[in-house]
């Protein structure tokens, strides 16, 4: 059975289509379309052209899912619809212009579904935390003996930092402050965050894949992203880098994740302070998360119940 997910995210809106055999998901076909819908957003409210970006992506993607026969296909939202002010306005008019349902996430549901589709990729640690750093919000979920015990989204992205604090590609000494000062603020109204400390953090999603391959490319490494570890103090330099050297970071980033030049290192800022606040020392990522998670937990179980 091939069975299709559209995530409708803030940065991208990406289509995947995946073959159920009974027994495990094959990623069968991955197309993505980079709406960046989040700079239509002003003052909390998408506008007009926002919402014709999304439904003229969205009605793109739905025809490809059709010509691969697609036997079943949810679409779901994250911080890019739930994160603004006229979110039922929006659904409504986008539903009603591609004739399907759109399902907007909770951000607990987003964090608890990225868990989901990553455990069953990755050999976890006793306790540790994943991260998942989208373009309007970032998910933590924090693990014991493979169970998520505390979970939170945060309406801080890569994207929205980039578009609000960052006046040229990549953000100055002073900007970088400013963004740090800004994550600071949202973690510390976390309770459970101070009280954790955890070996290892799990990267889920194209941000903290983007920081893997960065160092890649940086050290000329033929290892596969998803062997590999970075320290905290690598994750640090790479979000932290001088002004002086931008030009060369971004010959790096164009290199690496050409797609992610103005994000990547937001992404890494929010990273970087997430894996200080809870003393983690390595980072690894995932080639799972959210839309795995979601096949699983929603739409497999109403398949098979």
């Amino acid at each position: 059975m091939k069975l299709g997910v559209i995530d409708l995210g803030s940065n991208t809106i990406r289509l995947v289509i995946y073959n159920w055999n009974g027994k495990k998901l094959e990623n069968l076909y991955n197309i993505k379309r980079k709406a960046q819908s989040i700079k239509y957003v002003h003052d909390g409210i998408m506008d007009q052209d926002g919402f014709n970006v999304i439904i003229d992506s969205l009605k793109e993607l739905l025809m490809i899912a059709r010509v691969h026969d697609t036997q079943r296909l949810n679409i779901f939202a994250t911080a890019s619809l739930r994160n603004i002010r006229n979110t039922l306005e929006a659904k409504q008019t986008i539903e009603s212009a591609i004739h399907h349902p759109i399902e907007i996430l909770e951000g607990i549901d987003e964090s608890l579904f990225g868990f989901e589709g990553m455990k069953r990729t990755i050999d976890l640690p006793l306790t540790g935390i994943s991260v998942d750093i989208g373009g309007g919000s970032t998910e933590i979920t924090y693990f014991k003996n493979k169970r998520a015990v505390h979970a939170i989204s945060l309406p801080i992205g890569s994207l929205n930092l980039y578009i609000n604090q960052v006046s040229n590609v990549l953000p100055t000494n002073d900007e970088q402050q400013l963004i740090r000062n800004i994550v600071k603020s949202h973690l510390i109204a976390v309770p459970w965050l101070s009280t954790i400390k955890v070996d290892q953090t799990i990267g889920i999603g194209g941000s903290a894949r983007a920081i893997m391959r960065i160092h890649q490319a940086q050290h000329s490494l033929n290892q596969s992203i998803f062997d590999m570890t970075l320290s905290q103090r690598i994750v640090h330099n790479i979000a932290s880098t001088n002004e002086d050297d931008h030009l060369k970071l971004s010959r790096l980033i164009l290199e690496a994740a050409p797609d992610r030049l103005t994000t990547v290192i937001p992404g890494a800022l929010i990273l970087d302070e997430i894996m200080m606040a809870v003393k983690a020392q390595e980072l690894r990522v995932s080639s799972a998360g959210l839309r795995e998670g979601y096949l699983y937990t929603r739409m497999l179980k109403e398949i098979n119940p």
